[in-house]
């Protein structure tokens, strides 16, 4: 499975078909927590490869946003605008760039008025917003996330696509769900996995060709009654999501 740089890529599939391993392995937290475990294959990112996966974790260069946006939280800063400078201080960033990159990522990410609240007391989407930012800020390669908008509503999940539209080609993105909704309406790639095996890597428009054959694989009746009807799927999506994060 190659991904272009700058692109987007979706992995599809089923829970326990491999979605949050293959990017835990990406990002080196697989092979530094299982040292033991056994694997095949190698990974690469840019000119450097990993046989068989990477054992150390490699943020900033590739950073992994889990889940559960909570277990990401430091648990030692108090405030959002410490929260997402924690990152940078770790990494030995000389303070006045600390603040500058933090004053920035705040406006970008619209959470300036949130900036002296402690992270504990956002809301889920807000909490979502404070990871993505206290990754990026530190400028990642390749931002792997896994199942972003598994619990978001629909109206979050627009602007989650805003956001992550917004940052192609900046920087390489994955990211795994269960339905095909954000995948199509974002991703250049889509690659569907079934039992850790890859059944389909293709663009869109392969995708909704061989969707039918992939209703085991991946929750799909809204789209397939829409192929039925005659209707352009692709068409039924936003081809410029409104804007999710307020300028300054």
């Amino acid at each position: 499975m190659a991904t272009p740089p700058g692109s987007i890529t979706a992995v599809l599939g089923p829970t326990d078909a491999g979605k949050t391993t293959l990017l835990q392995a990406l990002s080196g937290v697989l092979g530094s927590h299982h040292k033991q475990a056994r694997a095949s294959g190698a990974v690469h990112i840019g000119s450097d490869a990993f046989a068989p996966i990477p054992d150390r974790i490699l943020f900033p260069r590739v950073a992994l946003s889990m889940q559960d946006p909570l277990i990401q939280l430091s648990g030692i800063q108090e405030t959002v605008e410490r929260e997402i400078g924690f990152a940078l201080e770790n990494m030995g960033v000389p303070p006045d760039e600390v603040a500058w990159r933090v004053r920035d990522s705040l406006n970008k990410f619209g959470l300036k008025p949130l900036a002296q609240r402690h992270p504990r007391t956002l809301s889920g989407g807000e909490l979502q917003r404070v990871v993505l930012a206290s990754i990026l800020v530190a400028v990642p390669e390749v931002l792997l996330l896994d199942e972003p908008a598994t619990a978001l509503d629909s109206g979050m999940v627009v602007r989650l696509a805003s956001l992550l539209d917004g940052l192609k080609g900046s920087c390489t993105i994955l990211f795994s769900d269960t339905q095909p909704d954000l995948a199509l309406a974002i991703a250049e790639n889509i690659v569907v996995l079934e039992n850790g095996s890859i059944s389909f890597a293709g663009g869109r428009r392969e995708f909704l060709a061989r969707l039918p054959e992939l209703t085991n694989a991946v929750s799909s009746d809204a789209w397939i009654d829409l192929i039925r009807n005659s209707y352009d799927a692709q068409r039924r999506l936003p081809r410029r999501v409104s804007p999710f994060f307020p300028m300054p």
